[in-house]
């Protein structure tokens, strides 16, 4: 049994058209990034570490575009 992305040879297809097809498919199912993922072993501590800094900057930014949205509808002129 096969674990990854399966592509089959179609009649009158190109080598090239086969591989596009593989490729899409290796993107479609996250191989890419769970290969970068997995290239070097990081301990769970840094794994929470990482994903803690990450959701901070991330509710960060997302503060920040809602007061730049609040901001804008309210220095909208109204007309009517």
């Amino acid at each position: 049994m096969a674990n990854g992305p399966m592509v089959e040879k179609k009649d009158r297809e190109s080598t090239n058209s086969v591989l596009r097809r593989f490729r899409r498919a290796c993107s479609k199912a996250g191989l890419k990034t769970e290969l970068r993922k997995r290239r070097f072993y990081r301990a769970p501590s840094v794994e929470r570490k990482l994903k803690k800094s990450r959701d901070k900057r991330l509710k960060l930014k997302n503060k920040l575009k809602a007061k730049r949205i609040k901001k804008l509808i309210n220095t909208k002129k109204r007309r009517g």
